[in-house]
C-alpha cells in the first residue's frame, strides 16, 4: 500500500470513529445524561446547566489540548488530532439524532460500545479526538497501562465530579459506560482475542516440532534454556495458533510427550505468515 493510500484511509477511518462516537453522545448519552468521561461529559454538563451545545465545548475546550498533542507528537499526528477533533464536534452538531432509548442500563450498554468502537478507530489511525484522548496515549508512553486503561483512570474523576452535580446513580450508570467504551476501544485497537500462544518445554521437542509443521502448518519457533532446579539443557518451542486448533496441538503434543510442560496464553492480534497481513499490506 502506497503512503497516499494509507493517509486516505487514515482519514476515512477517522472520519468514521467520529460519526459513530457522535451516533453514541446525542442517541444515548446527551438524552439520558449520562457520561463516559472527558470533554463530551463536561459539554453534557453544560448543555443541561446554562445550555451550551455539546459541539461547542468539544471545540473550545479542545484548542489547549490541540497545542499540547502537537508539542508532544509532531505536526504528523497533530494534524490528525487537528482533524479528529474538528470532525467529532462537527458531527455532533450535524447529527440530529431521536433518542434511541430511555432506559438508563441500556443507554450506559449501547453508548459506551459505540464510543469506544469509534474512538478506537481513531485511535488505529494515529490520531485522536482531543480530550483525556491526548491525556491518555500521554500516560501510556509513561506507564504501562493500555489506551483503554488510562483514559479509564482519568475519567473516573471526571466522573465522579459528574456524579456530584447531577446525582450519584447517573454517575454509577457512567461508570458502566466508561467501562464498556475502554473495553470496546482496547478491542478494537488490539483485536479480538482470537489466538493462543504455546510454550512448550519437553525432551522430545524435535518430533513435537516436526508434527506441528507436518500435520498443522503452523510456524514453530526453537528457543533455547536451562532448567534453573535440574541445570539440564532445555528446548522450548513456541507456536502460535488459532482457538480451534487448541484442542489439536494439545493433543499432538500429550501423545508424544505425556510429560511435556505446556503454557497456553491469549494473543490479541497476530500479524504474519498465516494470520493476518501487516497493516501496510492490507
Amino acid at each position: 500500500m502506497t503512503a497516499k493510500r494509507r493517509i486516505i484511509l487514515d482519514y476515512l477511518q477517522i472520519t468514521t470513529g467520529t460519526v459513530v462516537t457522535a451516533v453514541g453522545i446525542n442517541g444515548f448519552y446527551v438524552p439520558n445524561r449520562i457520561s463516559d468521561g472527558g470533554v463530551s461529559g463536561l459539554g453534557i454538563i453544560l448543555f443541561y446547566l446554562v445550555h451550551i451545545p455539546v459541539w461547542a465545548t468539544l471545540l473550545v475546550v479542545n484548542l489547549p489540548l490541540l497545542w499540547l498533542s502537537h508539542k508532544l507528537w509532531g505536526g504528523r499526528v497533530g494534524s490528525r488530532t487537528v482533524y479528529g477533533t474538528v470532525m467529532l464536534s462537527v458531527a455532533v452538531a450535524l447529527l440530529t439524532i431521536h433518542p434511541l432509548t430511555h432506559n438508563t442500563l441500556l443507554a450506559s450498554v449501547y453508548g459506551g460500545l459505540l464510543s469506544g468502537v469509534g474512538l478506537g478507530l481513531v485511535f488505529r489511525s494515529r490520531g485522536t479526538t482531543g480530550g483525556t484522548d491526548v491525556a491518555a496515549r500521554f500516560l501510556s508512553h509513561l506507564l504501562p497501562v493500555s489506551m483503554g486503561q488510562g483514559m479509564m483512570l482519568i475519567d473516573f474523576f471526571i466522573i465522579a465530579g459528574f456524579g456530584f452535580v447531577f446525582n450519584p446513580t447517573i454517575a454509577m450508570f457512567s461508570l458502566i459506560a466508561l467501562f464498556i467504551s475502554s473495553r470496546a476501544i482496547d478491542v478494537v485497537q488490539e483485536g479480538v482475542s482470537y489466538a493462543r500462544a504455546f510454550t512448550i518445554v519437553s525432551q522430545h521437542a524435535d518430533e513435537i516440532a516436526q508434527r506441528v509443521l507436518a500435520n498443522m502448518d503452523r510456524g514453530v519457533t526453537r528457543i533455547g534454556g536451562t532448567g534453573e532446579y535440574t541445570g539440564e539443557q532445555r528446548t522450548i518451542l513456541y507456536v502460535v495458533v488459532t482457538r480451534s486448533e487448541v484442542t489439536t496441538l494439545k493433543e499432538l503434543v500429550y501423545e508424544v510427550d505425556p510429560e511435556a510442560f505446556v503454557v497456553v496464553g491469549t494473543v490479541h492480534e497476530v500479524v504474519g505468515e498465516g494470520f493476518r497481513k501487516p497493516p501496510l499490506e492490507e
